[in-house]
């Protein structure tokens, strides 16, 4: 069993299967969540629980952050019973949640101020992978830091890259997400345009899953939508708050996302749909293609 303590705070669709894979490895582990429906789950896999985020930090070695946005990161850490309160010097909080690099950056100055470390993690990989403990994880930090977080990064994904100091894992996750969502764009508008074309869609998606359009999006998710399963891995407003991030990044870098802005109106149709679009898996973009068009990708 492993001496470092971990504190986990954030257990969304994510959150929670890595709090398992912890527990699995033999970490001690203690949670907070707003959710006491979600912290009364963790604890039959075995975490203990702690009464905020505070509290959860004085008991744990490294804190693991892992919420929506950036307001999220900023008030679990420096916020009322936050991160910071509980704080012992020499500990480490990683942020594995998708937000603002700056607000990154912002929060590593807090926490060093307190003679402890911060690293910044996110993640890629979906449901699915962190249930099974293998995201692409994406860090930035310091590298006696990251190789201090390095044991427990591995239990939770399978390739971990270090990509520079503070602020380049969120930077590169807000990168990253551009090329997922450019190829679900694509994906959609190649159903729709097979399906209205005539094609038998197992057909064709059998004839090109493996040809050069081959991706993730395209094995994960082309099945799920010709079964019309919209079931989230990731939701829409997720995706649309990354795409807002690299918004703001592309206006501090001085960017042009002329793709990526389109593909954020297309989400913006999809989530005018109705009060649940939101909540829907981000291969919903199909929606928009098919609304347009007039057909549904269907098989």
């Amino acid at each position: 069993m492993s001496e470092e303590r971990i504190g986990f705070i954030g257990l969304g669709m994510m959150g929670l299967p890595m709090v398992r894979n912890l527990l699995d490895d033999g970490y001690r582990v203690t949670v907070f969540d707003l959710d006491d429906s979600v912290v009364s789950r963790a604890k039959e896999l075995g975490a203990a629980s702690a009464d905020s985020a505070s509290a959860t930090a004085s008991r744990s070695d490294i804190i693991i952050t892992m919420v929506p946005d950036s307001q999220h990161v900023e008030a679990v850490i420096a916020g009322p019973d936050g991160i910071l309160e509980g704080l012992s010097a020499g500990s480490v909080v990683i942020d594995m949640s998708t937000i603002d690099p700056e607000v990154g950056r912002k929060m590593a100055s807090l926490i060093e101020a307190k003679n402890a470390n911060f690293i910044d993690a996110p993640v890629t990989g979906g449901v699915g992978g962190a249930e099974a403990g293998t995201l692409s994880i994406l860090v930035g930090g310091n590298a006696e830091t990251f190789e201090r977080a390095l044991p427990v990064l591995n239990v939770l994904g399978s390739d971990i890259s270090h990509m520079g100091p503070v602020g380049s894992g969120h930077t590169t996750k807000i990168a990253n997400q551009l090329i997922g969502v450019a190829t679900v764009a694509g994906m959609s508008e190649a159903f729709v345009l097979a399906k209205k074309a005539g094609l038998g869609m197992q057909a064709f998606f059998a004839a090109v899953k493996n040809g050069a359009g081959r991706s993730w999006a395209l094995e994960t998710l082309g099945p799920k939508i010709l079964e019309g399963d919209f079931a989230p891995g990731f939701m829409v407003k997720h995706m649309q708050k990354d795409l807002r991030l690299a918004d703001q990044l592309a206006a501090k870098t001085g960017t042009s996302l002329p793709t990526s802005s389109l593909i954020a109106q297309l989400y913006r149709s999809v989530q005018a749909s109705g009060p649940d679009a939101d909540s829907q898996g981000h291969q919903a973009l199909v929606q928009a293609i098919e609304k347009l068009s007039n057909e549904q990708a269907r098989s």
